[in-house]
């Protein structure tokens, strides 16, 4: 709890929320997490984030549980009846910082897995998005396609858009400030036998934390 509670200060400190967010049903992966409840009880959330379930489960996460905040109703009932309840956060995430351009997989609290990445270049305004997502596509193969690039990837693992983590066997370097100025069109790249492993322990639904 004190690994998530710490991780959640670091986002709060830095994390700019946007607002295109996969469409995954929140109530698949947030255990008894009640979007509307939420919205209901806590108005000004709502007018900051809007009420799409994702965006509530994402202030839940990253301020919500350090404020006290009750993710449902039976909790708030509990707690007024003097009960103890559990936050109930998610301890196994995909964590990017862009600053560190580092990717590490935490199971349990745990980094199990660990790389540097090359994100989205900042020099030509495509940054990687920043918040928290959920993949919600996995594909073992398959060509990313825009105005200027058509490449394949032997692993993709899209969070929101067409931002995803995947394998990039055409760079040589990752890490340091590459990012800057030869930079991806936004997505997360990895060398492959990154890519190659982290595909086969994540999941649809597994969260990634953008920082």
């Amino acid at each position: 709890m004190r690994k998530w509670i710490f991780l959640s200060k670091r986002i709060a400190a830095i994390l700019v929320f946007v607002g295109v967010m996969c469409t995954i049903s929140v109530s698949a992966k947030a255990g008894d997490f009640d979007p509307d409840f939420y919205a209901a009880q806590y108005p000004d959330v709502v007018a900051a984030y809007g009420t799409n379930p994702n965006a509530l489960y994402s202030h839940y996460l990253t301020f919500g549980v350090n404020e006290h905040r009750y993710k449902n109703r039976e909790d708030m009932i509990a707690a007024q009846n003097g009960q103890q309840i559990s936050q109930d956060v998610p301890s196994t995430y995909v964590d990017v910082d862009i600053d560190n351009q580092t990717m590490n997989y935490y199971v349990d609290g745990v980094s199990v897995l660990s790389s540097a990445v090359v994100t989205g270049n900042t020099q030509n305004g495509n940054g990687t998005p920043r918040g928290v997502f959920f993949i919600d596509s996995k594909i073992p193969g398959k060509y990313l396609v825009g105005p200027t690039w058509n490449v394949w990837v032997n692993r993709w693992m899209r969070f929101t858009g067409a931002v995803g983590l995947h394998d990039a066997s055409w760079r040589s370097e990752f890490g340091g400030d590459i990012y800057t100025y030869n930079g991806s069109h936004g997505c997360v790249n990895l060398p492959s036998d990154v890519a190659n492993t982290l595909y086969d322990m994540v999941s649809v639904g597994t969260m990634v934390v953008v920082h």
